[in-house]
């Protein structure tokens, strides 16, 4: 390191104390941010953005849908660096601990509502820019920052700012998949329905009716065993399919109240994970392959698979295909350098890392833009890793991307 960098590392804790990093994670955690309903997070992380000197603006995504984007340094050039995180939130659980948007410290850990996936990953995008701009380093290049929407659904944001020209040289994701790892190849999503139309008909009348529940339960028997063909030796147990939402009842909303007749209108909802190098089109001519089995066995019925799904359930919306770049890509040899210098952590694992690479993310998107790219991200500890993020993960993401921005574009 050259003197310069030297004093930067030595500055970061007083740059921004963990105090107050907590802080800004506290901040968006007590902002729910479920997916399409991101704009008042996006709202949130600007005034953070301008309150610590960081000129930001809105992307309108679709109507009334922002997502924030920052950028420090040149107002001309690419992007030396690019920090993409997402706005949107996992729904919650029955088993949530607390109250889920007020966040809660219990040593190394920092309990809230989405803050596993992503909103600690946020705030050390927030922490490494806010150092950056208290450092008073000049920036020879920009830094982009992405707060973006939609990446529970393919990654409609990510998608909408690589359109809007928004591009960088390399780019950094910090999901959830701990600073001891960094991650650059991943799985591809594919997020489905199944639909299943029949007729109704009322109970004492059973026999005249074409029950869509139960040609659905049928159907997607036969998609548990079904052989998709979708196999990469690295990538075990691929493909793996999840029905993760069953809806039924009568007419083309799945009216519910009719319980007296059988439904005519029956959807799955599915998530399925497959390997590179598989394309979207492949995946939906295997699951056809199986409808078409499925058509035959009970033609009294119609069996449509819906991709992308109905956007009344927020399910989806872009394809999400697998991210495959190489493990010693420049930004990953630069990280695991950097890591050490700022935390007791190491970079442990690069590449393929399973089974943290079934996930799907917005690095796809990227990468297939050209920009070089990797996850590394904060992340919390067994047993209840989703619903807490360990401060000491996050401390060492922020100071990490600071670091690489230092370098990047200093």
């Amino acid at each position: 390191m050259n003197s310069s960098t030297t004093t930067f590392v030595d500055q970061l804790p007083r740059l921004l104390p963990d105090d107050e990093l907590v802080q800004l994670a506290a901040g968006l955690t007590a902002v729910p941010s479920f997916t399409g309903q991101e704009t008042p997070l996006a709202f949130h992380v600007r005034n953070v953005l301008a309150r610590n000197d960081i000129h930001a603006y809105h992307q309108e995504v679709q109507p009334g849908r922002l997502q924030t984007i920052a950028r420090l340094g040149p107002e001309r050039g690419t992007p030396a660096l690019l920090l993409n995180g997402h706005l949107d939130m996992d729904p919650l659980g029955r088993d949530f601990p607390g109250e889920p948007f007020a966040a809660r410290r219990d040593g190394d850990r920092l309990y809230g509502a989405g803050l596993h996936n992503m909103k600690s990953g946020l705030a050390a995008i927030l922490g490494a820019a806010i150092a950056v701009r208290r450092s008073g380093i000049g920036l020879e290049r920009p830094l982009l920052l992405e707060f973006v929407v939609g990446e529970l659904q393919g990654g409609v944001g990510t998608r909408h700012a690589l359109r809007s020209g928004l591009t960088a040289d390399a780019a950094v994701v910090p999901e959830p998949y701990s600073v001891r790892r960094v991650i650059t190849r991943t799985a591809g999503v594919h997020k489905f329905a199944i639909v299943v139309r029949g007729i109704t008909a009322h109970t004492s009348r059973h026999h005249e009716g074409v029950d869509a529940v139960a040609i659905l339960r049928r159907v997607l028997d036969l998609l548990d065993t079904a052989d998709l063909g979708l196999h990469n030796d690295e990538f075990p147990p691929l493909p793996r399919h999840q029905v993760a939402s069953l809806i039924a009842g009568r007419g083309e909303g799945h009216d519910f109240s009719g319980v007296s007749y059988c439904s005519d209108k029956a959807t799955a909802l599915i998530d399925l994970r497959y390997p590179p190098p598989y394309e979207p089109h492949q995946v939906s001519k295997a699951i056809d392959a199986v409808l078409d089995r499925a058509r035959d066995a009970f033609p009294q019925a119609q069996i449509a698979m819906e991709h992308p799904v109905d956007p009344r359930f927020r399910v989806g919306g872009t394809d999400m295909p697998p991210m495959d770049m190489p493990a010693d890509c420049a930004v990953v040899r630069d990280i695991a350098e950097l890591l050490p210098q700022v935390s007791d952590f190491r970079v442990e694992e690069t590449g393929l890392a399973l089974p943290y690479s079934y996930c799907g993310n917005d690095t796809t998107h990227l990468s297939r833009a050209g920009i070089e790219c990797c996850l590394f991200g904060p992340r919390g500890d067994t047993p209840d890793t989703e619903h807490h993020v360990l401060i000491s993960e996050m401390r060492a993401c922020a100071d990490t991307l600071a670091l690489l921005a230092a370098r990047r574009c200093g």
